[in-house]
């Protein structure tokens, strides 16, 4: 009985820890973000503009991609990952 008890907690304590939630879809395009305790994933869905590849103008586009966000960032603010998103595909 006591087996079946403490299996039963750290189940409970597992979900509680890495089953994500979605949280809210923003007006950006659809970015979608999902929380769980340990854990932060942002389907971004972010509408853009550019410069043309000629440089003539300027033309939308929509990013997208999924990010992972671990501890302590999976605390920070949508804006606050936006920008370490935006830092990290400049770099490629």
């Amino acid at each position: 009985m006591k087996k079946r008890i403490m299996t039963g907690i750290i189940i409970a304590v597992l979900l509680v820890l890495f089953l994500p939630v979605q949280k809210r879809t923003y007006e950006d395009g659809g970015t979608r973000d999902y929380c769980a305790l340990t854990y932060r994933i942002v389907v971004w869905n972010k509408q853009m503009i550019r410069q043309n590849k000629n440089g003539s103008g300027r033309e939308p586009y929509t990013y997208h991609e999924t990010s992972v966000f671990w501890i302590p960032d999976n605390f920070k603010s949508i804006d606050e990952l936006w920008n370490i998103e935006r830092e990290k595909s400049d770099r490629f």
